[in-house]
């Protein structure tokens, strides 16, 4: 994770996980107005072709597996010295982050598969990654050494993380409404382009795996208020990002099937976490198989 390749892949992971969870939050909401469903977003996606594939999930154990053997074999394998001293410290955090997320996408894939798993059990893991996320880069941030501008950057999204996997738990108590979705959605875009960002401040780009310095001052005051005006650029342009997803979704949904959501401050059938009260009619159900079949697990 220690150079402009581990950041990089790592920022591609949370970017692509999220771009599939804001289609599929825009394209829930707005078919509930279609066929008057309840909307019940999911923990994970799969899509449906001549089978069930559940290719997120399948994502989610691919990526950070790698990830993990990366860490782990760098080096060596073991995490002690000649001396018996502890060695490769950074190192096996980061290994803690990679499989609590594998053992997240695990656990989804028990599920999927039908093996009888405890109620919420996927949704508490994940929350459980982002938290230990965030507690673990908090923790990296401190290490003795650190530069103001390497620090910054890893303490400045660990809100986010936290707040990830609140939306997770909420989401695990409230299975109905787009807002805990949304919320997750924006926060892992956002750490997402953040860590990609990240890599191009702090490593060289143009030799693998990129560990040298990209020769930014890393003890300079500019460069780190920098640093924290481009974390509220990300902020911005993500939200236009999911706003402008949410505006195609609807015109696309509004030219197939004739959708018109009425447009309101705040819509008394709507409870604080967007959750429908008094489902829409509609004899439209043709939604059912618009992109793709969603199975919830």
């Amino acid at each position: 994770m220690g150079s402009f390749w581990g950041h990089i892949d790592e920022g591609i992971f949370f970017i692509l996980i999220s771009v599939w969870w804001i289609f599929h939050a825009c394209r829930q909401y707005c078919q509930t107005y279609v066929d008057g469903r309840e909307m019940r977003p999911c923990i994970s996606y799969s899509v449906r072709c001549k089978r069930d594939v559940p290719v997120e999930t399948i994502f989610k154990i691919l990526f950070p597996l790698v990830g993990f053997l990366g860490e782990f074999l760098d080096g060596g394998v073991s995490l002690t010295d000649e001396h018996g001293n502890f060695r490769k410290l950074v190192y096996a955090q980061h290994m803690t982050i990679y499989g609590i997320f594998i053992l997240h996408a695990v656990i989804d894939l028990f599920t999927w598969a039908g093996v009888p798993m405890i109620p919420g059990a996927a949704h508490v893991s994940g929350a459980l990654s982002f938290a230990w996320y965030g507690v673990a880069f908090y923790y990296h941030s401190q290490m003795h050494g650190k530069e103001p501008l390497e620090a910054i950057v890893h303490v400045i999204p660990i809100p986010l993380m936290l707040l990830t996997a609140l939306a997770i738990l909420l989401e695990c108590r409230w299975r109905s409404g787009v807002w805990t979705m949304l919320t997750r959605s924006f926060c892992v875009l956002t750490i997402g382009t953040w860590f990609s960002h990240v890599a191009f401040m702090l490593y060289e780009h143009d030799k693998f795996p990129g560990g040298g310095s990209s020769g930014w001052d890393r003890s300079d005051i500019r460069n780190v208020q920098y640093a924290r005006a481009c974390f509220g650029l990300h902020l911005l342009f993500n939200m236009l990002f999911m706003l402008f997803c949410y505006v195609i979704t609807y015109l696309v949904m509004r030219m197939r099937h004739s959708l018109h959501i009425p447009v309101a401050y705040y819509d008394e059938s709507d409870d604080a976490l967007g959750v429908r009260k008094k489902p829409v009619p509609s004899s439209d159900d043709s939604m059912e198989s618009f992109f793709m079949q969603d199975s919830e697990y």
